[in-house]
């Protein structure tokens, strides 16, 4: 199959550009689980800081795997990837460590501790860089953590549930504080691991419309799962396609049309 863009013109080739501060770069990667058939390879793209970009594809295809790798949290068989110009592969432990400190990571399941108020479990996004013995109790006694998680409830509209057990919470407001805590570290990156697939169609739109907000007022680069084409249209400013273990598609959102895109899961 070839994806084309609504325009009938063909999925652009990458085209060679420098690294920077919060950009990511993926070049040739490759991704083998043990003895099993690749799960994709040949994948390469450049993502521009500040942009928003949707990554879809069937249920298999490499999603996750793909933000593993992004992550630091999967080593790829071939291939490269580099944040904000730092080859991931290349690090030591302590680099790697600073580096995710970067990062924010919202997954499908919020996982909240549920038994902690809205603010601690904020504060607990503090953690990634700043780990080491003690670290929870000074980001819960710290004044400036504190603040900046107040800050990042702000952003998301739920500062007035501070002290609210997070078990007392909605779904769509549980993945709201799940954002905050991503946010609260300052992070120039963003991953989300199909963030609004376990919730309703009003909360999905409402947790998509804050993605939106918080990544064009911070310029976070955003980059979001979905198997959901309607978000990916009006979410993101580009989209990623996974089939048939390669990147089949690689285009500005307003160029594309769900139809043609739901060629992704035949």
């Amino acid at each position: 199959m070839t994806l084309t863009l609504a325009h009938g013109v063909e999925t652009p080739k990458l085209a060679a550009r420098s690294t920077a501060e919060g950009q990511i770069s993926v070049r040739d990667l490759a991704v083998r689980h043990g003895s099993n058939p690749v799960v994709f390879s040949g994948v390469s793209f450049h993502i521009e800081r500040g942009e928003t970009v949707a990554l879809i594809g069937a249920n298999g295809a490499g999603k996750s795997t793909l933000l593993k790798c992004c992550l630091g949290l999967m080593a790829p068989a071939n291939g490269e990837v580099r944040m904000s110009g730092q080859p991931i592969g290349g690090l030591g432990t302590g680099a790697l460590r600073r580096l995710r400190g970067t990062v924010g990571f919202v997954a499908q399941r919020h996982n909240l501790v549920v038994r902690l108020s809205v603010l601690s479990n904020v504060l607990h996004g503090t953690l990634a860089a700043n780990p080491g013995p003690g670290a929870w109790l000074h980001a819960l006694a710290s004044s400036t953590q504190r603040e900046r998680a107040m800050e990042a409830l702000e952003r998301v509209g739920l500062a007035h549930l501070a002290l609210k057990r997070a078990d007392q919470l909605s779904g769509g407001q549980s993945q709201r504080v799940a954002i905050a805590r991503a946010l609260v570290g300052g992070p120039r990156f963003i991953f989300a691991d199909e963030p609004a697939a376990s919730l309703d169609p009003a909360a999905g739109e409402e947790v998509m419309q804050v993605f939106m907000r918080v990544a064009r007022d911070t310029r976070t680069t955003l980059v979001f799962t979905t198997h959901n084409l309607d978000h990916a249209l009006t979410y993101a400013e580009r989209v990623l396609g996974l089939y048939e273990r390669r990147l089949a598609l690689d285009a500005p959102a307003v160029s594309l049309q769900t139809g043609g895109l739901r060629d992704l899961y035949n």
